[in-house]
């Protein structure tokens, strides 16, 4: 299955948004659905994740063919975290997709 990871930062918060997420998930969720579509690949069969552990959990019981994501700057907040998560994610042989910028090749 396609895997969409979605996580907006606290700084990222508009005043419009009253400290609610739902705003800039969504139009992360609507970047991703677009990059899936302009891949030709099926988003019927995108799931949805805001959170890293259950992401990871899905990982790591190899239901996760690839995954799309609106920048690799959002999988972890630290280099270390996000060296361990690209490693995790290689070691499982699931394809990192990035809606915008690149994937680091590690």
């Amino acid at each position: 299955m396609t895997a969409v990871y979605q996580l907006v930062w606290k700084h990222e918060l508009t005043a419009e948004d009253e400290g609610s997420y739902e705003r800039p998930l969504a139009a992360q969720k609507e970047k991703c659905l677009k990059f899936i579509r302009e891949k030709g690949l099926d988003e019927s069969q995108a799931v949805f994740y805001t959170s890293r552990k259950d992401l990871f959990r899905d990982v790591e019981r190899d239901r996760i063919a690839r995954l799309v994501i609106h920048d690799i700057g959002r999988l972890a907040a630290t280099k270390g975290d996000l060296e361990g998560a690209l490693f995790e994610l290689k070691v499982r042989k699931v394809e990192i997709m990035c809606v915008e910028g690149e994937v680091p090749d590690k």
